[in-house]
């Protein structure tokens, strides 16, 4: 190939090249964590596709949070990591905001009112989330103080816990998980079935004075919940000690 030639092909391909990489943008990935909603907004522009930003420009603002683009979180809630207290999650709880999900949501409004050349009025947002919060935690408060909900009779202790048992195992199912080995029996119905069933309807997931009574003993997960009742529950009917207090003391629980 003549050296003209040659000149040539190498000037256009490094123009391609170079449109390539400048034409891109920046992987949110890449960046620093924003230390504030002004710093969001920048590296949002920088960073976040045209089409989404256009989406969040264009949609209605109270309903961007619900789209199918946005739902389950897009590339900024995992790269700044709202769920693990990083500097932007630390920002925003001394300004008086908790929750991934309100964060997460006000950051999108915040930006589609500034897409928009609108006030973000961040402290008005804010304070609305406040006082969704607080209506939800007196909500909560409420529950864990009845001892019934949804018409069931919802359990103080452990011990109650282990006598309703006896009464809503069916008994063929109840001699098949009492004669199985502890854990082998445990791992097999806490998550679904008799575990699940407990976690929906004695208000492990959504508030409950048992509920309660377990986070006061240590144990906040629903699933562990189950997992310590069903635990509890095969120990007694095999005439060997709960050890309620060692279960959560010492979190003996091995969910698989």
């Amino acid at each position: 190939m003549p050296s003209g030639q040659m000149r040539l092909l190498i000037f256009t391909l490094t123009i391609l090249t170079l449109v390539d990489v400048y034409g891109q943008k920046k992987s949110v990935h890449e960046t620093p964590i924003p230390k504030n909603i002004e710093q969001c907004f920048k590296t949002l522009d920088k960073t976040m596709p045209d089409k989404e930003i256009e989406l969040i420009k264009t949609l209605p603002e109270d309903s961007i949070y619900d789209h199918w683009e946005f739902k389950n979180g897009t590339d900024f809630f995992h790269a700044w990591k709202l769920y693990d207290g990083s500097r932007l999650t630390k920002y925003f709880n001394k300004l008086g905001l908790y929750g991934t999900h309100p964060i997460y949501h006000t950051i999108l409004i915040s930006y589609h009112r500034q897409l928009n050349n609108q006030e973000v009025r961040l402290a008005e947002q804010i304070e609305k989330w406040k006082a969704i919060q607080k209506a939800d935690y007196d909500a909560y408060i409420v529950k864990t103080q009845k001892d019934s909900l949804n018409g069931l009779y919802i359990h103080k202790d452990i011990n109650e816990c282990v006598t309703e048992l006896d009464k809503v195992y069916e008994q063929k199912s109840k001699d098949n998980f009492v004669g199985q080995e502890e854990s082998k029996a445990v791992a097999m119905a806490y998550r679904f079935g008799p575990g699940l069933w407990m976690r929906n309807n004695w208000g492990l997931w959504g508030g409950s004075r048992l509920q309660k009574y377990f986070i006061d003993n240590g144990i906040k997960d629903p699933e562990e919940m189950s997992w310590i009742i069903l635990t509890c529950y095969h120990r007694h009917k095999n005439g060997r000690p709960m050890e309620f207090d060692k279960l959560t003391s010492k979190k003996e629980t091995t969910k698989k």
